[in-house]
């Protein structure tokens, strides 16, 4: 089982990710009966699986806070001038 690379993931629209998400940790529950029970035979597949989560996670997480950061720049440098005015009228 390979892992899912980053850069294929960020094409991806939210919707789907979060679809796979879903399958990927019913997979993941059906990954751990099997560890316990002893009949896993590739032990790799549940760091790989979960590993794989977290790049769909990050993926999402970048999709939210792509569309926000001309906001935040936009209140950082407002707030850098307000900070710089009240310097100069000390």
């Amino acid at each position: 089982m390979k892992g899912l690379k980053y850069a294929e993931l960020k094409t991806q629209d939210k919707a789907h990710l979060e679809r796979q998400i879903a399958e990927n940790r019913a997979r993941m529950t059906t990954l751990a009966f099997q560890k316990v029970t002893g009949s896993l035979d590739n032990h790799a597949q549940i760091t790989t699986l979960r590993r794989d989560i977290a790049r769909m996670k990050t993926a999402i997480q970048e999709q939210g806070t792509a569309n926000a950061t001309p906001k935040k720049a936009a209140l950082k440098k407002a707030t850098a001038k307000k900070a710089t005015a009240k310097k100069a009228t000390k």
